[in-house]
């Protein structure tokens, strides 16, 4: 779950996991991601990375934004290249023709605090169109980004089958975290299936070695057998 509020910095509260902070510092690209209790305090300027890489990591992330004023919802709101949002779309339409990469889910929950209210709203990979297909390394040698310049050429992840089971359409791209380059598409429960930080009731595969782990093999580093799950 992210917050953005007013003013000042965004509020994550991340599930708990080794490697969070080396996630936020080498993945998200924030220097120095700071932890109090049980959320970290990050720069507001990281939101539009931290909500794409969230997704890639968790496949479903919660925004709640503080909002002090609603007008109109208007062609700026539905082209917007950020995540901050003043408008009464309560930010479900927000950017949805700038080609984000990811999309919004159901209705926004308000919560009116009587000098603001409170948006929040559900985001999932964006969906496509096509007939999943197989991946056949069309990012290969890419190296693995959140900003939106770098993935403005990227395939959508849900163009293929997760390369994973081979059974469902995929909704994120997995990256190699020792090297940095993106691997395949894949779907969720095989995105986080050696991750033993969440119970399965929450969404996720019981942790399991069982399934094609192949794919790792498109990191181009992946012959020195350092490549990370």
């Amino acid at each position: 779950m992210l917050w953005l509020p007013r003013e000042g910095e965004v509020v994550a509260k991340l599930p708990p996991r080794k490697g969070n902070r080396a996630w936020l510092h080498h993945t998200v690209g924030i220097r120095s991601p700071k932890f109090a209790g049980d959320r970290w305090t990050l720069p507001r300027s990281s939101l539009s990375r931290l909500l794409m890489a969230a997704i890639d990591r968790y496949g479903t992330v919660v925004l709640c934004r503080d909002m002090n004023r609603l007008s109109k919802c208007n062609r700026t709101c539905l082209e917007a290249v950020g995540t901050e949002c003043q408008c009464s779309c309560l930010g479900l339409s927000h950017g949805q023709d700038s080609q984000h990469w990811y999309t919004s889910v159901g209705d926004a929950a308000v919560a009116d605090f009587g000098e603001f209210k409170r948006a929040a709203v559900t985001y999932t990979p964006k969906g496509s169109d096509l007939n999943a297909t197989l991946y056949n390394g069309e990012l290969k040698d890419t190296l693995y980004r959140v900003d939106r310049a770098s993935r403005r050429h990227w395939p959508q992840a849900t163009r293929f089958m997760c390369a994973g089971c081979l059974t469902t359409p995929a909704s994120v791209w997995d990256h190699c975290h020792t090297h940095g380059f993106v691997r395949a598409p894949l779907c969720n429960p095989c995105n986080t299936r050696h991750w033993h930080g969440w119970h399965p009731r929450h969404g996720r595969a019981t942790a399991n070695n069982n399934l094609d782990d192949s794919y790792y093999a498109w990191c181009p580093d992946h012959d020195r057998g350092t490549c990370s799950a």
